[in-house]
């Protein structure tokens, strides 16, 4: 039983302890409205027959029907010719009061018992409520001490109001360890922004640094604005990075998958980074042997920038005069796109980690890059039902495969 259950009988109790009392009270009253009227009645019969010529026919006439005139003042007139009244006070008179008395003394122990059964239980309810509020009391206390463990077994509990407790006491530990782990992972972000800008920044203030010198030539003037530039392009691409990064986090950006052409999709991301491709003679090529219906499930535009991402890094990590290939696969419930470049390739102890937040191998030192596209990527296609993976080019041969499988329209 809960203690709202509890407070609920308590006040039933009063309840029915009141409403007894007034069935005892209207039973009483009843009753001795009976026991007068017929003391009344039969107080009147007996003058009647007694003040009557013949008593024994009048009394046989009463068993019969009561006569109409029995309360007649000729009859109380009769009986005072022998020193009797209607006030005399009888032998019938005497037990009919004392008949009254002890009905009123059985009331009145009636209710005494009744209220003291009632006032007990009643108390004894309002006790074992004390009784829990001094428990919940000491549990609410160890449940603000998080690292208590599980409350202690306590008795005067029932066992619904201790699971609904436990779950309470294990859903405040699971918010507590959540904020722990979010106050770590800012911690470990902040860390990480601040490496990602040190760079960029250190490499801003040196060039800006020389730029003040007095003594350079246009030409060197020149050579230091456009690193400034560069330092600055690159300042401002991880900042919309780092954006992209919170939103993502933070469930701002809205990924809705519908049944689109995935081939659009690719098409697009293509003409977006053509032109980086062509500055290094890298060649993209779009394998068009798939037959079968290339509508998937998915975010045209977030998709497309998961693309773009793998494109840019493929670029970035291949030499000039390379190639990148791109074909699709169909499978049973999927289709599978494959981005196949010519690069320096992944240690295969890499494969998990490259979709961490700022992780970068040590063959991409010196590259520039932030370490969170493929973060973002992963999260991306996840969001979409879909997978990414990567895998490096076995044999002689270098560079990385990565893997994205979405599913059918």
């Amino acid at each position: 039983m809960g203690l709202h259950n509890r407070i609920t009988l308590r006040r039933f109790l009063i309840l029915l302890y009141l409403f007894l009392s007034f069935l005892t009270a209207c039973r009483e009253l009843c009753f001795l409205s009976e026991l007068k009227s017929g003391y009344t009645n039969t107080r009147q019969m007996l003058v009647y027959i007694a003040a009557a010529p013949n008593p024994k026919e009048a009394a046989l006439n009463w068993l019969k029907e009561p006569p109409e005139d029995f309360r007649s003042k000729a009859a109380g007139e009769s009986i005072a010719t022998y020193g009797y009244d209607i006030q005399t006070v009888t032998v019938w008179d005497k037990a009919y009061h004392s008949a009254r008395r002890n009905s009123l003394i059985l009331s009145a122990a009636f209710e005494l018992l009744l209220f003291l059964s009632f006032y007990i239980l009643y108390f004894l309810q309002k006790k074992r409520q004390q009784n829990q509020a001094v428990e919940l009391e000491k549990i609410l206390c160890q449940i603000q001490d998080t690292d208590s463990g599980l409350l202690h077994d306590s008795k005067e509990l029932d066992d619904i109001l201790k699971d609904r407790i436990r779950s309470l006491q294990e859903q405040i530990q699971s918010d507590h360890n959540r904020l722990l782990q979010e106050k770590e992972a800012t911690k470990s972000l902040v860390t990480d922004i601040s490496h990602q800008l040190k760079t960029p920044v250190a490499a801003l203030k040196t060039s800006l640094e020389l730029l003040a010198a007095e003594d350079l030539s246009n030409e060197e003037k020149l050579e230091f604005l456009n690193s400034c530039m560069l330092q600055a392009e690159g300042l401002e691409n991880l900042t919309k990075t780092l954006v992209n990064v919170s939103r993502m986090e933070k469930g701002l950006v809205q990924i809705t998958a519908k049944p689109s052409d995935i081939m659009d999709t690719l098409r697009t991301s293509v003409s977006r980074i053509y032109e980086k491709a062509q500055k290094k003679q890298i060649s993209i090529e779009l394998e068009d042997t798939f037959c079968g219906n290339t509508q998937t499930l998915h975010d045209p535009k977030w998709t497309a920038e998961v693309f773009v991402n793998i494109l840019d890094n493929a670029i970035k990590y291949s030499g000039e005069h390379t190639r990148i290939s791109i074909r699709l696969s169909d499978l049973v419930h999927f289709i599978k796109i494959e981005f196949e470049d010519e690069g320096i390739g992944i240690a295969k102890s890499d494969y998990h980690k490259i979709f961490q937040r700022f992780y970068r191998g040590e063959s991409a030192a010196g590259v520039e890059g932030s370490g969170v596209g493929l973060y973002l990527a992963r999260n991306m296609i996840d969001k979409q039902n879909g997978t990414i993976f990567v895998r490096s080019k076995s044999g002689s041969k270098s560079g990385s495969i990565f893997s994205i499988q979405l599913p059918k329209a």
